[in-house]
């Protein structure tokens, strides 16, 4: 027999049921512009009527009974998280790496147009030298190329200046990302225990499709964020909880009441990275993390960071003490007095005799006597500019610089050309990871992410069946009216 009141309470479960899902959708525009949020919706399931005992033969009388609420889950789509994050790692690779190589063209960029860079002031040394061999007996001219010499060593001191200064910005931060993916580390530890206590403490939560979906959307920004420091991978377990793995490592992971995580160690040279569980170092294969080592470590032609640019000024530094100071004569041999003897000291560097971009500098003789490149004991006469002129020769002919062959002011060239490439190369490919990374992040959003146009259809049917079931519910009360006031009525 059908129980008296089983219609009201058929529709009062539909009624509640179409208010909870009205709930769900108020809740998705409200966090329409919330970071990190999933768009939910309200699961719903038949209400069972089948099933007998000895005392019901048939379930047709208890039939009908409605819906009810299993569960408010999230639209999500793991394969899609699993390949944004793929592809967040190249772009935060190569992200990273435009902006260091920006840092470094501005540190030995070389300005034409302002006029204090290199070549210009390969230049200006040329005219000077030009200028003093018409003039070899000449102070003033010889002071104007002393000046010439004293700029562009200053102009090669400053860009290794600079040059330290971005290799201690990048290590610096570099620092602060590992301290922002160890951050990270924990709070996904943290995610996990709570998560968990909650599905255990919980009965609505099962683990698998339902759970408490602000410490899920939590999780998933973290883990959208640690993506772009490295590989990500997730595996999701029964508990809600879920093992991480960074590079290859697995970082965060537990279960049974014990969670734990590993740290990033970062050695005090301020580039080698370790785990600290182990003492291994981290394998780069993509993210940030990569781009922070190539470029703090790159001394390669297949990897050129910031000792690569530097080494190459340092060669230029050398070669520049290795050719003119062996130009002009300080003194001639006693059998032969045309024949050089020794040369004077025009260019230094440290005390070892080491000549670096960084230490390079006129000698200190020469400092103290700007007339010192006058040869005052020339055999051939004051006016005599031979050498004058062949000094002027050594800035314009090929000499070897480590694999490239060419003058000075080629060099430069080349080496800014080099850099330019590199950062021609890197945006192009930067543009690319980016358009796949945001053609995957626009597939994800489509099922994820919260659309005005589908929550307000599903409103609108939400809210007919509301009125739908609320003249039910009238209809419903009348039958019963009908039931209770007026059934054996007649005939009294």
């Amino acid at each position: 027999m059908r129980p008296t009141f089983m219609g009201l309470e058929t529709t009062k479960r539909g009624l509640m049921v179409q208010q909870k899902a009205l709930d769900i959708i108020a809740n998705n525009v409200t966090n329409i512009s919330t970071k990190g949020y999933t768009r939910q919706r309200l699961d719903t399931v038949t209400v069972q009527v089948y099933g007998n005992d000895r005392f019901t033969a048939s379930s047709i009388p208890l039939a009908g009974q409605g819906v009810d609420m299993k569960g408010v889950a999230q639209i999500r789509d793991s394969f899609l998280d699993s390949k944004f994050r793929q592809e967040y790692g190249d772009v935060g690779y190569y992200d990273q790496k435009a902006a260091m190589l920006d840092e470094i063209q501005a540190a030995i960029s070389d300005p034409e147009v302002d006029g204090t860079g290199i070549k210009n002031a390969l230049a200006v040394l040329s005219q000077a030298i030009s200028d003093f061999s018409e003039n070899p007996q000449e102070e003033t001219h010889a002071n104007i190329v002393m000046n010439a010499f004293m700029g562009l060593t200053q102009i090669l001191n400053e860009y290794d200046t600079k040059l330290k200064g971005v290799m201690e910005n990048q290590k610096n931060d570099l620092s602060i990302a590992i301290d922002d993916i160890n951050t990270k580390f924990e709070q996904l530890t943290q995610l996990n225990e709570t998560i968990a206590h909650e599905i255990f403490l919980n009965t609505d939560y099962d683990g698998v499709t339902y759970g408490p979906n602000d410490l899920l959307d939590q999780r998933n920004v973290i883990l959208d964020e640690l993506s772009r420091y490295g590989e990500v991978n997730v595996t999701n377990r029964s508990d809600g909880t879920v093992q991480v793995k960074f590079n290859g490592k697995v970082v965060v992971d537990g279960q049974n009441n014990n969670y734990w995580n590993d740290t990033i160690k970062l050695g005090e040279d301020g580039t080698t990275m370790t785990w600290t569980s182990d003492g291994k170092k981290i394998a780069l294969p993509t993210g940030a993390l990569r781009s922070f080592s190539e470029v703090i470590t790159g001394d390669s032609s297949l990897n050129k960071g910031i000792p690569y640019y530097q080494h190459k000024l340092d060669a230029m530094a050398s070669k520049m003490a290795e050719l003119f100071n062996k130009v002009i004569p300080d003194t001639y041999q006693a059998g032969d007095p045309k024949v050089p003897d020794t040369y004077k000291k025009l260019l230094q560097g440290d005390e070892d005799g080491v000549v670096t971009a960084g230490n390079i500098s006129i000698s200190d003789i020469w400092a103290k006597d700007f007339s010192y490149l006058i040869e005052k004991n020339n055999p051939n006469g004051l006016l005599d500019n031979e050498n004058i002129l062949d000094m002027k020769k050594l800035l314009t002919q090929d000499n070897e610089f480590g694999g490239f062959s060419g003058n000075f002011s080629e060099f430069v060239t080349h080496v800014t050309t080099t850099l330019g490439t590199d950062i021609s190369s890197n945006t192009a490919r930067m543009k690319a990871s980016v358009a796949t990374a945001q053609s995957v992040d626009t597939d994800r959003m489509s099922q994820s992410g919260v659309s005005l146009n589908e929550e307000g259809i599903n409103m609108m049917a939400y809210n007919k069946a509301y009125q739908a079931l609320g003249r039910l519910m009238t209809t419903m009360d009348e039958q019963l009216d009908i039931l209770i006031n007026n059934v054996g009525l007649v005939g009294r």
